[in-house]
């Protein structure tokens, strides 16, 4: 089979490999789609902090099940699949907490072990996760990264009647948004792409604005008046959206980072201090965000229209590569589809 892998940064090898055998407990799955995110960029770039090469890239992914080892219940072949990408050991503090998202020992598929960049992917059966009837695979590639807004929000706690801004519009933005609504929220989104806001909008959020030569705070007062933000979350993962968040938070509000930040970020203690601002790291997804997401996406709450940007062939994994970097400011998301 086809395996597309990656020794160092910026390049990429193109192997055939043997299918892997089933095993007891496991589900060996025909990928079919498989997108590309901001954490993969960083990879390819050599630019992820906490990744060593060589690797097999890939943690969004959709498939059909091809076979299915012994002792495997509620899966079959044929079902439309996709994953929950985090290994985690399941004895350390976090894990025995239920936040296995923060194990100790955390290994997430095409960053630190190999991923699904590749024409089967065997996997433990407990992370295939079914998708809704209906659902297609592009979709169902899709909902990993609204799995990420889902954790977001449950990480900020309950959001109805909340004012909530987000920073960034990129898929992670567009995503959070829109689950943040789906749950209550009005949501205002800032970016400085005009392109991704427009999309912001078409998938229904309350209110975008180009926040280019704008202040925050400003924005936010504009469109919720006195009472403010009641959740600022970070999408954008830049050292000025982080402090401008911070600078344009309301006393007794809450600040959610769920970007990856790339580099350090001096930050302005005292002033979280004085307003009693919580911070919150959040760091992707529970197994229910996965459910979560695939009956949002089932329900119509949230929406992938205009989230993929362009199609390449697994073969084209450099192309595709190359296109990102040349399109930089404007790529939503570019899916890989794999040959018949």
């Amino acid at each position: 089979m086809l395996q597309v892998y990656m020794p160092e940064a910026y390049k990429l090898e193109y192997r055939d490999v043997p299918k892997p055998a089933v095993e007891p407990g496991k589900v060996l799955v025909k990928i079919e789609r498989l997108g590309i995110c901001g954490s993969d960029i960083q990879v390819y770039h050599g630019k992820h902090k906490y990744m060593k090469f060589p690797v097999v890239q890939g943690h969004e992914a959709a498939g059909i099940v091809s076979e299915v080892g012994a002792g495997v219940e509620g899966i079959k072949v044929g079902d439309a699949v996709t994953f929950q990408p985090q290994v985690f050991c399941g004895e350390c503090a976090p894990c025995k907490a239920g936040h296995i998202n923060v194990c100790r020992n955390l290994k997430v598929y095409g960053v630190h072990t190999d991923g699904m960049a590749q024409e089967f992917f065997l996997v433990p059966s407990d992370k295939v996760i079914p998708l809704g009837k209906g659902t297609s695979l592009e979709d169902g590639a899709l909902i990993e990264p609204i799995a990420v807004g889902v954790g977001a929000m449950r990480r900020c706690g309950d959001v109805n009647g909340k004012n909530v801004v987000v920073i960034g519009a990129g898929p992670i933005g567009n995503f959070a948004a829109q689950v943040a609504q789906a749950r209550g929220a009005k949501v205002l989104v800032t970016d400085i792409n005009p392109k991704k806001l427009a999309l912001a909008k078409a998938v229904g959020i309350y209110a975008t604005v180009d926040s280019t030569g704008k202040v925050l705070k400003d924005i936010i007062a504009e469109v919720f008046g006195a009472q403010g933000a009641d959740i600022i979350v970070d999408c954008a993962g830049v050292p000025a959206s982080l402090t401008s968040a911070i600078q344009a938070a309301r006393p007794a509000s809450t600040i959610a980072i769920v970007a990856n930040f790339k580099v350090p970020v001096e930050i302005e203690i005292p002033l979280i201090q004085r307003q009693q601002i919580d911070v919150l790291g959040v760091m992707m997804y529970l197994k229910e965000d996965f459910h979560t997401a695939s009956k949002f996406l089932a329900e119509g709450k949230v929406k992938t229209t205009g989230i993929v940007n362009k199609h390449f062939d697994i073969k084209q994994f450099k192309e595709a590569y190359e296109y990102i970097d040349a399109n930089a400011m404007d790529v939503m998301k570019v899916m890989m589809t794999f040959s018949k």
